[in-house]
């Protein structure tokens, strides 16, 4: 939805957000969306180890890495060690990635259950979704942010704006 109608690519290279030395010189890796910073790790894996590595530029704040957990600050270069199954995904401080949870197959349907992974920080995030059958421009956005205060996370989700009529009644969210 962005692209169509912002004119912004599903991946960008570093250097369209952060005009800066390091963003230019950080080429293997990319913005996926608006949420997710990804560093594909293109060396060849240690032998003893079976683990690859890469360099990764974080931008100022924090991110921390999806599949570990583990918090990085930004503003920094940093050696990540990977096996041939994962490569470095990093979600930028208040970051919130809705994924549907029946992930094994294609089924795009409204009614699929969502889970909504969502990382400390002040963020928002708008889910766009279509009726998936027509070209009548049938969408809603949903509109997801999150709050850090002191000791608390508030995490809120807008109605739905647009045709909210072409959701289901009744939807999973966790």
């Amino acid at each position: 939805y962005r692209t169509h109608a912002q004119g912004i690519p599903l991946c960008e290279p570093m250097y369209y957000e952060y005009d800066c030395e390091d963003a230019y010189k950080a080429k293997n890796q990319y913005l996926f969306g608006s949420q997710l910073l990804v560093c594909p790790i293109t060396a060849p894996a240690h032998k003893q180890l079976n683990l690859a590595k890469t360099d990764v530029w974080l931008p100022e704040g924090r991110w921390t890495d999806i599949f570990t957990g583990r918090i990085y600050q930004g503003n920094q270069w940093v050696t990540m060690h990977r096996d041939l199954d994962s490569i470095p995904v990093l979600a930028r401080e208040g970051a919130i990635v809705p994924v549907y949870r029946n992930s094994d197959n294609n089924d795009l349907s409204l009614d699929q259950p969502l889970d909504i992974h969502i990382w400390r920080g002040n963020g928002s995030f708008d889910l766009y979704e279509d009726d998936g059958e027509t070209n009548d421009c049938r969408y809603t956005i949903t509109r997801f942010s999150i709050r850090e205060g002191e000791g608390s996370l508030i995490f809120s989700i807008r109605p739905a704006a647009g045709n909210p009529e072409i959701l289901p009644e009744i939807r999973s969210m966790r």
